[in-house]
């Protein structure tokens, strides 16, 4: 696992445990819209993240990976109707406060989210490991071997 998926593994944990906990308390209370209101900024730099670090890699993989092309856009589809659903949820919320929401608007909106986790991880995380391990093989491969080039480069230094 990557730096970047495990911190993308974390911050989902933290989302689902923020919407969870609102759920909990009860959307009416003033904890539970403080929880929203934290788990649609960390939703925001958490999508920021993906889209700056995650997807571009991924993206760029798929030119050359037809199977990975196909799971990105089938992926992408169903991941933009969630974030538009999700999204929505949260500028309903920050507009009306709780009015129009129930602790089972958040559970939907866990249930999506959760969905969409597990898609993210179970797939495009995957690939991003490999493809990360992948790029670190290449390089290791890349660099000769430091003893001998040590060696060498003391002996064309230092003649004896």
């Amino acid at each position: 696992m990557t730096n970047l998926t495990s911190t993308l593994r974390l911050q989902h944990l933290f989302i689902s445990n923020l919407l969870e906990a609102a759920q909990w308390i009860g959307v009416e209370k003033v904890e539970a819209q403080r929880k929203l209101r934290a788990a649609k900024i960390h939703l925001l730099a958490h999508f920021k993240l993906e889209d700056t670090l995650l997807y571009p890699v991924l993206f760029e993989a798929a030119e050359k990976n037809t199977e990975l092309k196909y799971t990105l856009q089938f992926l992408e589809k169903d991941m933009a109707g969630v974030s538009k659903e999700v999204m929505s949820f949260f500028e309903q919320f920050h507009i009306s406060g709780t009015q129009h929401h129930t602790t089972q608007d958040i559970g939907n909106i866990l249930f999506l989210l959760q969905t969409r986790i597990r898609r993210e991880e179970d797939t495009l995380f995957a690939e991003f490991d490999k493809l990360k391990a992948a790029a670190r093989t290449i390089v290791a491969v890349q660099i000769p071997d430091s003893r001998s080039s040590i060696l060498a480069s003391s002996h064309s230094i230092h003649p004896m």
